[in-house]
């Protein structure tokens, strides 16, 4: 963990310098994961059948290196996260910075609590073999999930080519199914936290044995109780782990509704706009079909301060043809790097701004040359 606080400090400090060497660093740890992870499960199985003090040793070792290595990986992308909460545009205190630091802390509430709710019902296991059980599977897949993301990275370390195969299954498929389904590994560690939890409600119900007194059977239902609480605490838990990963993460990143281009009239090779129609603060969009066939798309909004108007092209020179929409009622927003404009910028180079071009402003109008438009038709390709 000290080690992912370092590497992230040193991305805050200098990005760019630090970008090339910490993509090749995570790389590298992932790969040391994946190899830490199969030599683990190789030692669990190895301690639940032999049970010799130097298998435990050795497992506790190869444990220690994986959670320390995994958490090198896995740390400095979630402080990573605290440098969002005030996107581009933003003040630095307001409710929307607000509710992503909620969520930020919910999220990593929710976390500890299902890793305590999986920790006490696994201590609810009765027998040794039970525990080893559930520790291997969950190991096993710990062990392919970074396995998956291995194959990745070696070919990316140019280690190994993408055509290469094993037992008929290539690189290139397990980097696209790895990539189609990033949430599987997840899921499977949560089935089986399902199974282990219905496992102990289903073998927790009475006491299976007799006691020599009342107080002693108080006491064994007191246990079975508890253990069955924690059980339905890890179900609570995981559940909600998965309305955050499915539900809340659709919320959060489904694309926008698209803003439909509007009509305008168009005479002798010019466009020309009402500016009552465009003149209540909110983002417009146009399209234009050059005679090569490429539709060109252009924005007008009406600026905050004064009379002007911002007028561009629906693409910028950093996020090319993404586009823009509108977020709430006064935010115009890239679809690609989630950058608010200033209003007041829009119409002016620099930045992830739309492209400006020539335009004229008279008798209530907005005239544009389609010329102007085509200058641009490339960018549409």
């Amino acid at each position: 963990m000290m080690a992912g606080f370092v590497i992230f400090a040193l991305r805050v400090y200098d990005p760019r310098g630090m970008n090339l060497m910490l993509i090749w660093l995570n790389r590298w740890l992932v790969t040391a994961s994946a190899g830490l992870g199969i030599i683990s499960v190789i030692l669990v199985v190895l301690t639940s059948l032999f049970r010799k003090k130097s298998l435990w040793f050795a497992n506790l070792i190869s444990l220690s290196a994986l959670i320390l290595v995994s958490m090198m990986y896995l740390f400095p992308p979630v402080l990573q996260y605290t440098r969002e909460f005030v996107y581009f545009g933003e003040a630095g205190i307001s409710t929307n910075a607000m509710l992503r630091a909620l969520g930020f802390t919910l999220g990593i509430a929710v976390c500890l609590l299902l890793l305590l709710s999986s920790y006490k019902v696994h201590q609810s296991l009765n027998t040794a073999a039970q525990s080893y059980t559930f520790m291997i599977l969950s190991a096993v897949i710990y062990a392919l999930s970074f396995s998956a993301s291995a194959v990745a990275a070696l070919q990316r370390l140019k280690l190994i080519k993408i055509n290469d195969s094993f037992m008929g299954v290539s690189v290139f498929d397990v980097m696209i199914w790895r990539d189609a389904n990033p949430n599987a590994f997840l899921f499977a560690q949560l089935g089986l936290a399902l199974a282990m939890l219905a496992f102990v409600i289903y073998t927790h119900l009475k006491p299976e044995r007799t006691f020599p007194n009342k107080a002693l059977l108080r006491k064994e239902k007191a246990r079975l109780r508890d253990c069955r609480r924690w059980s339905w605490s890890l179900c609570v838990w995981g559940a909600m782990a998965v309305f955050i990963v499915i539900v809340l993460h659709y919320y959060d990143t489904k694309p926008p509704a698209e803003v439909q281009p509007e009509p305008y009239e168009l005479n002798d090779g010019v466009i020309s706009v009402e500016l009552a129609k465009v003149s209540d603060g909110h983002l417009h969009k146009f399209s234009y079909v050059t005679p090569n066939g490429f539709d060109v798309r252009f924005l007008i909004v009406k600026k905050p301060a004064g009379t002007a108007y911002g007028v561009g092209l629906d693409a910028c020179d950093i996020c090319g043809i993404a586009g823009y929409y509108e977020r709430g009622n006064d935010e115009v927003v890239c679809r690609r790097c989630d950058v608010v404009m200033n209003k007041n910028t829009i119409g002016f180079k620099g930045g992830c701004n739309p492209v400006p071009f020539e335009y004229e402003v008279r008798a209530g109008k907005i005239f544009i040359d389609v010329k102007e438009l085509e200058k641009h038709e490339r960018r549409f390709k």
